[in-house]
């Protein structure tokens, strides 16, 4: 039975991770036609919609009045983190040539999670973490590097600096919900965080003076991707922390950085060069090693 059961929450989280891929490839798409506001008012529109009706029909559809004062605070507090995380997130997307150096570099957020539980929380980590840190740091570097230009800013491009902004704060979003998930439900987080993009990206297209336009085609993409994304892969998430442990869940889910490849292949057809494929092997290691540290640390 127990086998079983971890059996069925790999599985699961073997689905989230292939449904979170879609996210590059459709968005990436989609960004082609429309610009990143209308893209994204429109995304979290969709998802907001998704999730307040799983969270109305299927849930026991806990008040928020009836939070403490800290819960609604840290929601709150995730609601804007997700606003700048997904923000820059997209961003990334929408000033690469290649969803799956994105999809690569996203795989960083593990260590700022590390980081702010180190000095925050004062969790201390073991060695073969630590080995993991500099493994996927490297990744970073290789990533970035140009062959074509020998000064340290061929290190660091626009769509790069907004993938690791999108990883350290998707970090804090996930220490801050990870504080409080015994007294938040899952869903009720889902919910806040769908909010709070919309309500971000209404109000940039309010600051832009732009009124939102759509192709055809990039209403499909949107709506299919929104599904996949913000929706699916998050709820099949959620699910597979009921039979495996969260950090089996990550481990599994570094893997995606190849399903995006295969999808940057088959739709755009796409691939990274040497030094990013390289790069990404690097980083989705390193990410392994200190999944496999955590995992030893918490068995001792």
């Amino acid at each position: 039975m127990q086998y079983s059961s971890k059996l069925k929450g790999s599985l699961l989280a073997l689905l989230a991770t292939i449904s979170f891929s879609n996210i590059y490839i459709f968005s990436k798409l989609a960004m082609k036609d429309v610009n990143l506001a209308s893209f994204g008012l429109l995304w979290f529109a969709f998802a907001l919609l998704y999730n307040y009706l799983y969270y109305y029909f299927f849930t026991d559809r806990k008040k928020i009045n009836s939070l403490s004062k800290k819960s609604k605070f840290i929601l709150i507090l995730i609601g804007c983190s997700e606003v700048i995380s997904m923000s820059a997130f997209f961003l990334s997307i929408k000033l690469t040539e290649n969803p799956a150096i994105v999809s690569f570099l996203a795989n960083t957020s593990p260590i700022f999670v590390i980081f702010i539980g180190f000095v925050f929380l004062k969790i201390r980590y073991n060695f073969i973490a630590v080995i993991g840190i500099v493994v996927t740091l490297s990744g970073v570097v290789l990533i970035n590097y140009n062959n074509t230009v020998s000064d340290l800013g061929s290190f660091v491009t626009p769509a790069s600096i907004a993938a690791l902004v999108f990883a350290l704060f998707y970090g804090v979003s996930l220490v801050l919900a990870r504080s409080e998930i015994k007294t938040i439900p899952s869903t009720m987080i889902t919910v806040c965080r769908s909010s709070f993009l919309f309500l971000g990206f209404a109000l940039y297209n309010l600051f832009i003076f732009e009124v939102p336009h759509y192709t055809t085609d990039s209403l499909l993409y949107i709506s299919i991707g929104s599904i996949f994304g913000p929706f699916l892969g998050v709820t099949l998430t959620f699910a597979s922390l009921k039979f495996i442990d969260a950090s089996i869940t990550t481990l599994i889910c570094t893997s995606r950085s190849f399903f995006i490849v295969i999808g940057a292949f088959l739709f755009m057809d796409l691939l990274p060069d040497n030094y990013q494929l390289l790069g990404g092997i690097f980083i989705i290691l390193g990410i392994v090693l200190i999944t496999i540290g955590d995992i030893r640390q918490k068995s001792t």
